[in-house]
């Protein structure tokens, strides 16, 4: 029997150490959608979803992430106000609310504060605000008005399980400008005004924050900081200046102040980590000012900070090494590009994608990029991760098929979200596929290497229980010991851990916990976990063997020697008391006639032992064995009544019942009687047996009898 070994390697994905001197980053698949431009899609029946469902292509759409993982997308430019959602389990789409393309722009907007499934957003585009909260429910706020061409400052909440949007808070049909009122102080007539492409979805202490983006009523860029507090329904300046295009000030940079505040701007990107801390990257000033710093706010004491990048607009970036986390890397200016977050609370690293901007082959501000970028707060680096520095290499591969040379095409304006597994995605935007920017409704999704990263992907020291956790005595459990954790068995009696091997044997039976703990005393996330694993002892040897044939003649005394052991490692085999064999299976010549009989002894890993002895015969040759009874009953144990001989020739065997009637007739003798007459089951009881057969000595012999027949 073989030995039963657990080996498990337990990944701390926060605290992971990367090992590996040549990481690789992660690869690109294409799931869904189409590899060319403006797809009309397909929406299929409402409600339901479907692997042929596909939303038509669009750009700068609204897009959420749910609390159970589902992606959510709203309206964009080409004229949508219809509502998605894609479940990344099963890779479908469904078609949940709104028109179709191009009919009811304009929405309906029932009641402010009343909920009802006939209220419906107007087709809202470029930028359009989006949260989830903590509840669960999916905010949308301002963004251009494409049935009308106009801006709105209207907040809107859609409840997933009844399938309603409200109107909570603004007006619609005209544009309206910011009321400021007092900083950090909500009440009732304040409000942002319209605005657009401000792209914030900070949820904090049940508010939704925002920053700045564009008013197109001042037609000036922003650098306020605004929040809506959901239980009283009120909006509240906490932050900036009500000053349009302000140039900002950068102060120190890795030093909060409060006299830091960024430059306006819009269509940038935007983070929110562990300790509710806000971030935001990139973005526009004007057409000809772009960024690619990386700033910082946090809410205790409503300070900014500049903590990466540079204050140059139009920069370049770095040419970094993939897989190569630096301080000193910074990705090249951008706007419109896609950033998200793994779904996690604990998470401090996070993603962004492509957008417009420069690459470093280029002095076109307005390339479509396709590289892939993490950056992790808590050591403020950047990781270049995937893409190239040109912009115009993309390749699809085959749909659902993952290969190192897929790569999407650079594009700007399109959704992005994370898994439960830390895996990023992709969906649409306005992209070049060789012919110009065109609208896309591809979906793609990335999946990560960690090794490429000093930080893990979706937060806290957590590590992971195997599928059984019971282990016996003398097993080995396998985990990686990462630097920057603690670990440690108790009770510390019959185990061992190798911290530079990583192993972790146990000898002994007892109830063992595994702990590991961060050793980051900044970490807000999980501090330690654990593991427990049952050691018992290994179960007790059950010795069982087979011998075939029961009955061997002297011309061939060869016998088959099966083992059917359980649980055991060692076997000794020995007929009278001699030893004659230690493997697990053997084939054995008696030279003698007569019942040999055969022991066998099996040892378990822990030296426990068990016995059993079993015979056979060898009889002369030119004879025949006939049994006295047998047991029909399908347990594959003496189930037939069969003659056995050797050097005879066989000429029939009839069987009779005790009526005297014939039940069985055969002239083969490897052909047996399995207790049924015309497929029916014979009667338990005494049945008598006609054999005819010729010995060596040419003479004929006729055998009578009785066998019993039992089940």
């Amino acid at each position: 029997m073989r030995r039963l070994c657990f080996l498990l390697l337990l990944f701390f994905d926060f605290c992971t150490q990367p090992i590996l001197t040549f990481a690789q980053s992660g690869n690109w698949v294409w799931l869904k959608g189409e590899s060319s431009s403006s797809s009309l899609g397909h929406y299929g029946t409402l409600g339901v979803s479907s692997p042929i469902n596909e939303p038509p292509a669009r750009y700068q759409c609204a897009y959420w992430l749910d609390l159970k993982g589902n992606f959510w997308i709203f309206g964009g430019v080409n004229n949508f106000n219809d509502l998605w959602k894609y479940n990344p389990t099963i890779n479908e789409w469904t078609w949940v609310k709104g028109p179709q393309l191009g009919t009811n722009l304009s929405g309906i907007y029932g009641t402010q504060g009343v909920p009802s499934v006939l209220n419906n957003p107007p087709a809202l585009g470029y930028g359009a605000n989006c949260w989830t909260d903590t509840a669960g429910d999916l905010w949308l706020f301002a963004g251009f008005d494409l049935s009308g061409g106009f801006n709105n400052d209207v907040l809107w909440k859609y409840h997933i399980a009844t399938n309603e949007w409200t109107w909570m808070k603004g007006s619609w049909g005209s544009t309206s400008n910011a009321i400021y009122g007092t900083k950090g102080i909500a009440a009732d007539i304040l409000t942002p005004g319209n605005r657009v492409e401000c792209k914030s979805a900070w949820v904090s202490n049940n508010k939704l924050w925002l920053f700045g983006g564009r008013s197109m009523s001042t037609n000036g860029t922003k650098n306020d900081l605004w929040s809506y507090n959901i239980a009283t329904n009120n909006w509240a300046w906490e932050a900036g200046t009500q000053l349009d295009n302000d140039s900002g000030s950068y102060g120190t940079k890795g030093v909060a102040s409060a006299s830091n505040v960024p430059p306006s701007r819009w269509s940038y990107t935007k983070w929110q980590d562990a300790d509710n801390n806000f971030y935001l990257f990139g973005g526009l000033f004007s057409s000809s000012y772009i960024f690619n710093d990386v700033w910082k706010f946090e809410q205790s004491n409503k300070l900014w900070t500049w903590v990466s990048g540079t204050k140059e607009v139009s920069g370049l970036g770095t040419n970094s090494t993939f897989c190569t986390p630096s301080m000193n890397n910074i990705p090249s200016a951008r706007y419109e590009n896609q950033t998200t977050q793994t779904n996690n609370s604990c998470t401090r690293a996070f993603w962004t994608f492509g957008g417009f901007g420069y690459d470093n082959n280029s002095a076109n501000p307005n390339k479509e990029l396709n590289d892939l970028w993490l950056f992790n707060t808590a050591n403020l680096e950047w990781t270049k991760v995937k893409g190239g520095d040109n912009a115009a290499s993309f390749s699809y591969g085959a749909k659902g098929t993952i290969a190192a040379s897929n790569l999407p095409p650079g594009r700007g304006g399109a959704a992005a979200w994370c898994d439960n597994t830390g895996c990023l995605y992709i969906f649409g935007g306005s992209g070049n596929i060789g012919a110009g920017r065109v609208l896309l409704n591809d979906l793609w999704k990335f999946i990560p290497d960690t090794s490429c990263f000093h930080t893990g992907l979706m937060g806290g020291v957590k590590l992971t229980p195997p599928s059984d956790t019971t282990v016996y005595s003398g097993d080995t459990i396998r985990m990686a010991i990462p630097k920057n954790c603690s670990v440690s068995v108790s009770p510390t009696s019959g185990s061992y851990m190798n911290t530079q091997t990583g192993i972790i044997s146990f000898f002994a039976a007892n109830q063992y916990t595994i702990m590991s703990a961060s050793l980051d005393p900044n970490d807000p996330c999980i501090k330690s976990d654990t593991l427990s694993f049952k050691l018992k002892n290994y179960p007790a040897p059950v010795a069982d063997f087979t011998i075939t044939p029961a009955v061997a003649y002297l011309n061939n005394p060869n016998f088959n020697i099966v083992n059917r052991s359980a649980y055991a490692l060692n076997y000794k085999w020995y007929c009278d008391g001699i030893l004659m064999s230690s493997e697990s299976d053997m084939i054995h010549a008696f030279p003698s006639v007569g019942q040999h009989c055969i022991a066998l002894v099996a040892t378990n890993k822990n030296g426990e032992r068990d016995s059993v002895t079993k015979c056979c015969e060898v009889v002369e040759g030119g004879n025949v064995f006939v049994p006295n009874a047998f047991t029909p009953n399908g347990d594959g144990k003496n189930d037939v009544f069969q003659v056995i001989g050797g050097n005879v020739k066989f000429e029939k065997m009839n069987i009779y019942n005790h009526f005297g009637q014939l039940v069985f007739t055969t002239n083969d003798i490897s052909v047996g009687w399995d207790g049924n007459y015309k497929g029916n089951y014979c009667e338990i009881g005494t049945y008598y047996y006609l054999i005819q057969y010729v010995d060596i000595d040419s003479k004929t012999n006729v055998l009578k009898g009785d066998v019993t027949l039992l089940r």
